[in-house]
């Protein structure tokens, strides 16, 4: 006995390759979405602890804890001003220079440093003088404006790896004015020498660094 074999009528082939085509759409959409999960508009996010650097081209995240919950870091953000705050007490070591300690700075400009030392010979009883420094880090030469108190200002540009230093003896306040370019950065600050003439001195230092550019 032969079989006879018939070929599918056309509608039957019509109709076959639309489901193949149906079936490999989906399997398609469904690898294009796990592959896009995640992404808007095929840019993936990243948290607001984020670096400038990894964070380019893709989406920020509004910070999810802290002062700034809910809102942008205003390092993401282009001709705002940046803020930041310091605060920390220096203790003197009796009839010693201290070492100066950076407490606040700006990437790509300077550190700021303080030293507290002992200005009173007599053991005992420690008399506190500060140094303050700002220090050039940015490779290129700084226009720099120093002041200390109602003293005058003093005006000048500051080559890389300088320093531009103010010395206050009893309790003042300082301010660094720092120019590069489009950037610049505002130094505010205040001194005050604790426990004059006893064993146990201190410089409390304390302000604000704000930057635009």
């Amino acid at each position: 006995m032969k079989l006879k074999l018939s070929w599918p009528s056309p509608a039957m082939v019509v109709a076959s390759i639309a489901l193949f085509i149906a079936l490999g759409g989906t399997s398609i959409a469904a690898v294009s979405y796990a592959r896009s999960a995640g992404k808007v508009d095929g840019k993936d996010a990243v948290a607001s602890s984020a670096s400038t650097s990894s964070a380019a081209g893709n989406l920020v995240a509004t910070a999810s804890r802290g002062p700034n919950k809910g809102r942008f870091p205003s390092k993401f953000l282009t001709d705002v001003a940046r803020t930041q705050g310091f605060g920390r007490t220096i203790e003197v070591t009796d009839n010693a220079v201290g070492a100066q300690e950076p407490f606040a700075g700006s990437p790509g400009l300077g550190t700021l440093t303080a030293s507290c030392a002992d200005q009173n010979e007599r053991a005992g009883a420690e008399d506190p003088i500060s140094s303050i420094q700002f220090v050039n880090q940015s490779g290129q030469t700084l226009n720099v404006t120093r002041s200390k108190g109602v003293e005058p200002a003093a005006i000048a540009p500051l080559a890389n790896g300088t320093v531009s230093a103010v010395t206050i003896g009893g309790s003042n306040t300082f301010e660094y004015q720092v120019q590069f370019g489009a950037a610049t950065l505002l130094i505010q600050g205040t001194i005050r020498q604790d426990g004059r003439n006893t064993p146990v001195a201190g410089c409390v230092l304390y302000g604000t660094v704000l930057r635009v550019g």
